[in-house]
């Protein structure tokens, strides 16, 4: 049998290693080989966010990295084990930056799975899945939101056998040693029933100073042409028309240069209000924004508290709850950075609903949508949190589950016939390493 260490730790963090040799141990005495890779030494772009390993290239990211390789090591094992800090509930950004790029290895067609939206299986087999997390103090909110992502990913990945869990990093040896066999017993005993429950979102935390300037910042790496610029750019043309400045920075056109990462940085010290919009990744986070909220973090570690935060994400699934995740981190992400939480705006099937489309262009379904945007931001203008009764309206179906997945699916095909591979749609190409 086969294990592969996936190890998140970020560069200078031993930790990940440490547990990586106490495993190969431990495993070994039950019949597997495993083998160590260090994601922080990996050559891994970020995610595109084009599906094109779905409608170009099936079940291959069109992105010619180290992803390909660690998508084939994946497959190919009996069990995949995920190392990482923890920070705002959710893995390291190393660990994320890998993980983003397994869409690959699922189907874009949807299933339904304990009464929600989920994306199909691509192959018949896929490897036990185990998700070891340390956090630098102990903290029972983060570690139950670490729990229910690593349950959600579980469920995504199709994982036949799963177990997951924080360690204490400063354990000696003996008690580390026994931390980990604990984990790997789970994963010998669990069964598909398993649950983790979300800690409740954060609640905003009242009323702020008006804001006189407001920065959107879209997370999208379609930037411009994305769900998220869309539902973000409404947001704030409301808020100009109650006479408030607001200024858009697409993070991914500032993630290679030093010059742009920088004046984002300080037009996010110098805004009221920072709204963040962006599309759930994987339950989650993408990679880059999680990587630009640690170094905002470290950035106003030790100043006084500035600005306050809130958080729109979308997703490809119809229940907008599949957000909530994400939603979480970004309330824990404000508070541990100094900002003061708004609450949050949580979409289903965003781009179905969008439609790639700005929403002054569009009416029918998204007349409701639109209204509830504009009581956001005649809220967040006077200083107000978002309205829950406009949350609730955000977060509604535009229509039912079984119609979305039906049309979903049928545009997937719908594609992959215009680019001449609807043959191919279901390529298993790790399939001898998966058999």
């Amino acid at each position: 049998m086969k294990a592969h260490i996936f190890d998140g730790s970020p560069a200078g963090d031993p930790t990940g290693t440490r547990i990586a040799e106490i495993l190969k141990q431990q495993l070994a005495a039950k019949g597997y080989e495993t083998e160590h890779l260090v994601l922080h030494d990996k050559r891994l772009d970020y995610c595109k966010g084009c599906f094109q390993c779905w409608l170009k290239t099936p079940g291959i990211c069109i992105i010619d990295d180290d992803n390909r390789e660690l998508s084939r090591k994946l497959m190919s094992g009996d069990l995949a084990i995920f190392l990482t800090p923890v920070a705002y509930g959710a893995y390291s950004p190393e660990l994320k930056r890998m993980l983003d790029h397994v869409i690959a290895n699922i189907s874009p067609f949807f299933v339904r799975v304990n009464g929600e939206t989920h994306h199909r299986k691509r192959y018949e087999r896929y490897p036990d899945m185990m998700v070891i997390g340390w956090l630098d103090q102990p903290d029972t909110v983060q570690e139950a939101m670490f729990n229910h992502l690593a349950w959600r990913n579980t469920i995504n990945f199709h994982s036949p056998r799963r177990s997951w869990g924080i360690v204490d990093r400063s354990a000696d040896t003996a008690k580390l040693s026994t931390q980990l066999e604990t984990l790997v017993q789970k994963l010998e005993n669990t069964t598909t029933s398993i649950q983790e429950t979300l800690p409740r979102i954060a609640t905003p935390e009242g009323a702020m100073r008006p804001p006189r300037k407001v920065l959107l910042l879209n997370g999208s790496p379609r930037m411009a042409k994305s769900s998220s610029a869309a539902l973000g750019g409404y947001l704030t043309e409301q808020l100009n028309l109650l006479n408030i400045e607001t200024d858009t920075i697409h993070i991914y056109s500032a993630l290679h240069d030093k010059n742009k990462l920088q004046a984002m940085l300080e037009e996010i010290d110098n805004a009221d209000l920072c709204i963040l919009a962006f599309p759930l990744y994987i339950d989650s986070i993408p990679a880059p924004v999680l990587a630009l909220m640690h170094t905002i973090r470290k950035r106003r570690t030790g100043k006084p508290s500035h600005g306050a935060f809130t958080a729109i994400a979308n997703c490809g699934f119809i229940e907008s709850a599949q957000n909530e995740h994400a939603l979480a981190s970004c309330a824990a992400f404000a508070r541990a950075s100094g900002f003061q939480w708004m609450g949050s705006i949580a979409i289903g099937g965003g781009e179905g609903l969008v439609q790639k489309k700005s929403l002054n262009e569009q009416g029918g379904p998204l007349i409701p949508y639109k209204k509830a945007l504009e009581r956001v931001a005649k809220a967040l203008a006077v200083g107000n949190p978002v309205p829950e009764e406009a949350r609730r309206q955000l977060g509604k179906p535009f229509v039912p589950a079984w119609i979305y997945r039906f049309a979903g699916s049928r545009n997937w095909k719908k594609q992959a016939r215009h680019n001449g591979i609807i043959d191919q749609i279901d390529a298993r190409p790790y399939e001898r390493a998966a058999s």
